[in-house]
């Protein structure tokens, strides 16, 4: 998984969204465009670990692909004979 997507795009979208689900619970928070420039870079940090988290699970996933990959191929043993 690759994330390409610049990180005050995905902070504002992530934002917006978050907004959008506060605003069904009845809780209004500002939009985007009025946010002080704290706030802003507060939500592109938040955006920042989002992408971090998503970056982590895909490494886990693929190493554990990669080991179960291992554990189903078959094994070849090599026994020495006893002396």
């Amino acid at each position: 998984m690759t994330t390409s997507m610049p990180p005050l795009t995905l902070a504002r979208h992530y934002y917006e969204t978050r907004r959008e689900v506060l605003g069904s619970a009845g809780l209004r928070t500002k939009p985007w465009f009025r946010l002080t420039d704290d706030e802003r870079a507060v939500a592109v940090a938040e955006a920042s670990l989002i992408t971090e988290a998503l970056h982590r699970a895909e490494k886990e996933r693929r190493m554990l692909q990669d080991l179960a990959g291992t554990l189903s191929a078959p094994r070849r043993v090599r026994l020495l004979p006893l002396v």
